[in-house]
């Protein structure tokens, strides 16, 4: 569309200039100059818009409308729609705003007759100003095949969009592939009789999401390629830990459905899960604690926490529920869909709330070392305790009453929301508590500066 100055210009060609950088446009183009990076001329000011000045070529010469905000000026007047002939200079959003200046071919002067003003609008249905001098009305032509290419490009613009950055943002991509991996997974999956496959496929197509809306509500900061890492690790652990170490402490401890005891519940289900979740994150936080004097803010271990928690409901559900889930539909019971729906929905996200729980009670002992192991005792018993009640809740002790779980639930969500939400007044509390931080001269300024009914 454009190239480097060089020379005079050609028949019908057009140069622009603005900050003392050229382009020549050919006949047949169309430009914008604004502050996008997809502009011909890009404009580093605040006040211009992203597409300010759009360039159109006709056959009868080149014409500049101004679609910015702030509007365009020419001679300290806002201008709708100018004929470029000769040489012409217009001001981007003020009447002393970035200079643009106009060359073309001819030497025609600009003149009322090939103008609109901003502030003098079209009378309807008189003749259109521009490229009718003296105002009289040309003969309409007939469409030509590049008419009808210069409609095309400008309804259907597939080009530009190819290099607007904007279309590489990482949440349009993420759109994009989640609406084209659920027919992906029809074509690949579609002669599978690996229910198990089934199970990781969609429990992995719906941890992402709920990532996001964790990393949306802890706010941990920004993730940088340090969590990266750690996450990748976490990840793995999990792998690792559930079958070398949940699957035998279940096999050896956990109660049947039928057990109403609450102490196996907790000591041969929570804890065996919850434990297999925090380990990774707590050896992690302490050891780059230790080597390399990292700590994280406790937010951003929570985080990371959620992510072993999702991977570890996927490995769960995948594994064991969403198979029989299957198995229940293709015997014609609706209730599988159901037990589907929860499994691959909320099974990650239910391990997601107690593991995220921990993992802040985690990089809060991690951080302040004077209560550090009731801090971490603490931060893995509660969602232990939680975990043990959710499932007693469901052996068939309150009958078929379901309230209670669904109670549960709810207890262990409002328990995540208020963690997420009030994290850093609670470390601000952690951080100024004599229990935690001993008896110390140094203190934060903060601290020093409330009154002095709230320093004890």
């Amino acid at each position: 569309m454009d190239r480097d100055v060089a020379g005079d210009l050609g028949e019908g060609e057009l140069r622009l200039t603005v900050a003392g950088r050229s382009a020549v446009l050919r006949p047949g183009t169309e430009a914008t100059i604004g502050r996008s990076s997809m502009s011909v001329a890009p404009v580093d000011d605040p006040r211009v818009s992203r597409t300010h000045l759009r360039i159109i070529w006709d056959p009868e010469g080149w014409t500049a409308e101004s679609v910015g905000r702030a509007g365009t000026w020419v001679g300290g007047r806002a201008i709708a729609r100018l004929r470029l002939t000769g040489v012409v200079e217009v001001r981007l959003a003020a009447p002393d705003g970035p200079l643009v200046r106009f060359e073309a071919t001819g030497d025609t002067a600009l003149t009322s007759a090939t103008t609109v003003w901003a502030d003098e609008p079209a009378r309807a249905g008189a003749p259109e100003p521009v490229g009718h001098p003296g105002g009289q009305p040309r003969k309409p032509r007939a469409l030509t095949r590049a008419d009808l290419r210069h409609a095309l490009d400008i309804l259907v613009p597939l080009r530009s969009w190819l290099k607007d950055p904007d279309l590489r943002r990482w949440y349009r991509l993420l759109v994009a592939v989640y609406g084209l991996t659920p027919l992906v997974f029809l074509v690949v999956f579609r002669h599978t009789t690996n229910l198990q496959t089934l199970g990781w496929a969609y429990c992995l197509y719906i941890a992402p999401l709920w990532a996001l809306v964790f990393w949306y509500l802890i706010r941990p900061g920004r993730i940088q390629r340090q969590h990266v890492v750690v996450a990748a690790v976490i990840v793995a652990a999990e792998l690792v830990l559930i079958p070398a170490m949940t699957l035998p402490w279940e096999r050896a401890l956990a109660p049947n459905l039928t057990n109403h005891d609450l102490a196996p519940w907790i000591f041969g289900v929570g804890f065996a899960e919850e434990l297999t979740k925090d380990l990774p994150v707590l050896v992690l936080a302490f050891l780059l604690l230790r080597t390399k004097g990292t700590k994280f803010d406790p937010r951003m271990w929570m985080f990371l926490a959620t992510l072993s928690g999702l991977i570890f409901g996927a490995y769960e559900a995948s594994k064991v529920y969403v198979p029989l889930a299957l198995v229940t539909i293709a015997r014609g019971q609706a209730v599988g869909i159901l037990e589907f729906t929860e499994r691959v929905f909320v099974d990650g996200f239910q391990h997601a709330l107690w593991a995220g729980i921990a993992g802040f009670f985690v990089g809060l002992g991690t951080n302040y070392r004077r209560q550090r192991i009731p801090l971490w005792i603490f931060g893995v018993s509660l969602p232990a305790l939680l975990h043990g009640l959710n499932d007693w809740s469901l052996s068939g002790v309150f009958g078929a009453d379901d309230l209670p779980w669904i109670l549960i639930q709810a207890f262990s969500l409002f328990l995540f929301l208020g963690y997420s939400a009030s994290a850093p007044l609670i470390e601000g509390g952690v951080r100024h508590a004599t229990i935690f931080r001993g008896e110390s001269i140094y203190q934060d300024p903060s601290f020093l500066n409330r009154p002095p009914h709230e320093q004890h």
